[in-house]
């Protein structure tokens, strides 16, 4: 049985490193996600195939690809890109196309096949935190799969070993209005702050992504940055993997 790594694999034009990929790399990072991208996983002398083909494209769970008129023609991106192709129609890697200064409608027809796949827009104009915002969700959602209990209402519902005071902040968080998004976030922060500092410390190297989902994104709310849903949804998956995690039977979770 082929063996997959939990990696998220960028397939880009060396020309769009720097205007994209990087900052995207960048935000990935401070989430926690474990990336692969070639910077750090090549060095000079590597066999180029078999490292960006088989081991990075050919084996990563998640795949970016960054779909520019410099990616179009360029050889080495089109090689990842139907290595993709294959794995995806297999059902072997979930990708997110992120289209750089490139229109839907000049999209070629050989990469037909990601337009139909849900896609975001970016330029030299805007940023790429929001990107990433999606792509973490996305994965979010896929570990909870491994947990028990996949929503804030089920956990309250549930027979898990919560202190009072836990239990006491999520009743109030559901009685919250969904359009108060920095109370929701607030009360989602003092639960995870009970939580990491009331348990083994190891735990939260156990938890990497979504402890540090939630440092990155209470800062920004600290600094009146604006928050919206996707982020909002992002710490609710974050705090049910959380719970889970420490109060569950999850021992494990990858990315």
């Amino acid at each position: 049985m082929k063996k997959f790594s939990d990696k998220l694999f960028i397939c880009f034009s060396a020309k769009d490193r720097y205007v994209i990929a990087q900052p995207i790399v960048y935000h990935l990072k401070n989430y926690g996600i474990n990336v692969w991208y070639d910077r750090y996983e090549m060095i000079m002398g590597d066999d180029r195939f078999k490292k960006n083909i088989e081991e990075g494209a050919g084996k990563s769970k998640y795949a970016i690809i960054i779909l520019s008129h410099n990616t179009i023609t360029s050889f080495c991106a089109r090689e990842e890109i139907q290595t993709l192709k294959l794995r995806y129609f297999k059902g072997e890697v979930t990708v997110f196309p992120v289209l750089y200064e490139l229109k839907p409608s000049d999209i070629p027809p050989v990469f037909a096949w990601i337009k139909k796949l849900i896609f975001k827009e970016a330029d030299r104009s805007t940023g790429t935190l929001e990107i990433c915002n999606h792509i973490v969700c996305k994965i979010t959602c896929d570990m909870l799969n491994n947990c028990k209990y996949k929503n804030i209402n089920e956990i309250i519902q549930s027979k898990l070993p919560l202190p009072r005071s836990i239990r006491h902040l999520f009743e109030n968080y559901i009685r919250v209005d969904n359009s108060n998004l920095n109370s929701k976030i607030t009360l989602l922060y003092a639960i995870y702050i009970i939580i990491t500092e009331s348990n083994d410390p190891a735990l939260r190297q156990i938890c990497k992504v979504p402890c540090k989902i939630f440092d990155r994104l209470f800062t920004e709310n600290l600094l009146n940055l604006l928050i919206d849903y996707r982020e909002l949804w992002l710490l609710e998956n974050s705090i049910c993997i959380l719970i889970e995690c420490y109060y569950g039977s999850c021992t494990e979770f990858k990315i």
